[in-house]
């Protein structure tokens, strides 16, 4: 009767286990990372939750690691290189997401868009390249791939941005025309893409300026992982 009664005991404690184990609660988490093109902005760093994320500010024409938080609604505040809260708003995390934070500037404001990436991995030997208007003070532009006839990205103006499309991976390069006069404003440097790759472009400055500023595309490459 005794052996009975620690054989029941034990059982109990195996299935309280068991129990435990399987109602363990795993928390749901999205990414997020920061692009600098704000060259106002003397650099940048982000709090959320009220709490400062990176060690360092993100200079400008440069980018963040991505940043796991927990999936849902939070407070988001962007602030400049001496501390001052440039943009106070809230972004709402996707579980198994991972979204942007792109701060640029607009006439000499200080600007942000959120947005989800999309991380479909390009069949075979294609990449992914999407484009956004971040210059302060160009104009409403096309943007041009290699010699094409036709914009691959048609009409866009300060703070639009594409989807990413496909290409086939090789050299490349654009051109920026005003979409006002189809005057060239810019011409890229080819550069080489890679299989499987995506690649964010930006234009970025001041079209007057000589310095860091300067109009010109802005590439970040990223395979998906970081």
């Amino acid at each position: 009767m005794k052996n009975l009664f620690y054989l029941v005991l034990l059982t109990g404690y195996i299935v309280s286990g068991i129990g435990c184990t399987g109602n363990t609660v795993k928390d749901s988490v999205g990414r997020m990372r920061i692009i600098n093109a704000s060259y106002t902005s003397g650099g940048a760093n982000i709090d959320v939750d009220y709490k400062t994320v990176y060690a360092t500010l993100t200079e400008y024409l440069n980018y963040s690691l991505y940043r796991d938080y927990i999936a849902g609604k939070h407070k988001l505040q962007i602030k400049n290189s001496v501390g001052t809260i440039i943009i106070d708003t809230a972004v709402t995390i996707e579980q198994d997401q991972s979204h942007t934070v792109v701060i640029y500037d607009s006439m000499n404001t200080i600007l942000c868009k959120i947005f989800k990436e999309d991380y479909l991995t390009p069949k075979g030997s294609a990449c992914k390249i999407r484009f956004l208007h971040l210059s302060n003070d160009a104009p409403k532009v096309h943007v041009f791939k290699d010699n094409d006839m036709n914009p691959t990205f048609d009409t866009y103006s300060n703070g639009m941005y594409s989807n990413y499309l496909a290409y086939t991976n090789g050299y490349t390069y654009f051109t920026i025309k005003d979409a006002s006069t189809n005057a060239v404003i810019y011409t890229q440097q080819p550069f080489q893409t890679q299989p499987g790759y995506f690649y964010t472009m930006y234009l970025k400055g001041n079209v007057a300026s000589t310095g860091i500023d300067s109009l010109g595309l802005f590439v970040i490459s990223n395979n998906g992982e970081y």
